[in-house]
């Protein structure tokens, strides 16, 4: 008696080819096609050159952070003197953004007629990236603390440490005044809008 096999049953033998890559879902390059692991991970660390910057805080996912430019931009008056700007009094890490938001939808003047840093940061393209932004008091001194002078590496972000220039943070403190960091000893003071100081952008990844 002859038995007949239904095709649909018929599979095939063939193999296939085995896909080589990271298998560690926690790196920054997991490959989850990948069938071999090839030991290509790589992982966030504090300190790596990331996407157009140094990073300078992990959130806790391990996936997203924030990274400071290389250089700074130059130097900037805050503007708004002698005005409340609605909304740009965030401290703490993760309000950079929408503080620096709350500068240019005001439109701010500035005593010298020139741009403020929130518009300089937000308009700034550096290493293909053009989100940039001020940061805010606590991001700021986030940054001293990791990749400027009492990072644990030294100051890797090559901050200027001379007790002047400045840099600005995008957390105002009143209607004269804006928050800043000395980069030579982490002081943080504030000072008036329309003192001119320098800025170093960041963003998030």
């Amino acid at each position: 008696m002859l038995l007949f096999v239904p095709l649909f049953f018929i599979s095939s033998c063939e193999e296939q080819s085995p896909i080589h890559g990271c298998l560690d879902s926690q790196a920054i390059n997991y490959n989850s096609e990948a069938t071999i692991d090839n030991n290509s991970c790589e992982y966030l660390e504090i300190c790596f050159a990331y996407q157009g910057g140094i990073i300078f805080y992990i959130d806790e996912t391990g996936e997203h952070g924030l990274v400071a430019a290389m250089e700074d931009l130059g130097q900037f008056q805050w503007g708004c003197y002698q005005e409340y700007v609605d909304g740009s009094d965030g401290t703490s890490i993760g309000t950079g953004y929408q503080n620096t938001m709350d500068i240019v939808n005001q439109e701010c003047a500035t005593e010298n007629g020139g741009v403020t840093a929130a518009q300089a940061a937000l308009d700034a393209e550096i290493n293909g990236y053009s989100d940039w932004y001020l940061p805010s008091i606590e991001e700021l001194e986030l940054m001293y603390n990791t990749i400027g002078n009492d990072g644990p590496e030294g100051n890797i972000g090559g901050f200027t440490t001379s007790n002047t220039p400045y840099y600005w943070s995008s957390s105002e403190y009143d209607y004269n005044f804006a928050w800043f960091v000395f980069f030579s000893d982490g002081l943080t003071l504030y000072a008036n809008k329309f003192n001119t100081y320098r800025v170093r952008p960041i963003r998030s990844f």
